[in-house]
């Protein structure tokens, strides 16, 4: 059943998420004085966060004082996922990662489409992105493709997801989404605008530490938002959203300097 499939797919992407995690080096301390490394800080705790909203979206939801019914679990879960997307885009190594990044999206597309059937949506248009994923991310991966291309697929949809979650229901026939659903379409967008900063930065010359500092500033601008203009409307306490504003701030600060 769905609930199987979906279990057996979180423990498949975690064991590949291990395995990159002992391929790649990794930084538990900066290298002056000490000090925790914000960008290790950074990715453990938005990794924790999405892991956390992805195996249980009711429960995550109701720490930030959210009672979501099933569809807005179901959004809430793909916000989730695209914290965990956030979360491995810093933890790959920066020259590969647009591509990879790409093959991540495929991944999480496939992971999460059976939740798009609680929404009656169509599945032909997640075909269709798998395919444009898979194609971007192979061509970027040899070098014919500029990285732009991979970095502007992430922009372009999470401004769109972020400033217009209306839009994001009408294009892809999402049926019956609330107010909990919608603010949640506008949290994965602030998501991948996090990505797609990053990924941006780095392609402009920026360090790995600036271009955290920048992703996550785009996280603290995004959280702040929700707790503007949705909390009020979901009859949601903003406590929640303010911390991960306050933290957003303090790792991107720590990040440059």
């Amino acid at each position: 059943d769905v609930t199987r499939r979906s279990i057996i797919m979180y423990k498949l992407l975690l064991v590949l998420a291990s395995a990159q995690a002992l391929k790649r080096p990794q930084r538990a301390l900066a290298v002056r004085g000490g000090e925790i490394d914000p960008i290790t800080v950074g990715k453990g705790v938005v990794l924790a966060s999405g892991l956390y909203g992805a195996f249980d979206p009711k429960g995550n939801l109701d720490k930030y004082g959210i009672k979501a019914e099933a569809k807005g679990q179901a959004a809430g879960r793909c916000t989730a996922w695209m914290q965990i997307m956030f979360a491995a885009a810093l933890n790959l190594d920066p020259e590969s990662v647009h591509a990879q990044m790409m093959y991540h999206m495929l991944a999480v597309m496939v992971i999460t489409e059976p939740m798009s059937e609680v929404f009656g949506a169509p599945k032909a248009p997640s075909v269709i992105w798998m395919a444009i994923l898979g194609a971007v991310g192979y061509k970027t991966l040899d070098g014919t493709l500029n990285k732009w291309v991979a970095t502007a697929i992430f922009l372009a949809n999470g401004a769109q997801a972020f400033l217009a979650p209306d839009s994001i229901c009408d294009m892809y026939g999402i049926k019956g989404a609330n107010k909990i659903c919608k603010a949640m379409f506008s949290l994965m967008g602030g998501q991948m605008l996090c990505i797609g900063t990053y990924l941006a930065a780095l392609i402009m010359d920026k360090s790995q530490s600036e271009a955290f500092a920048y992703a996550m500033a785009v996280n603290g601008v995004a959280a702040a938002k929700y707790a503007l203009t949705d909390a009020d409307d979901l009859n949601a306490p903003k406590t929640g959203a303010l911390a991960w504003a306050a933290i957003s701030a303090g790792l991107a600060y720590k990040a440059l300097n």
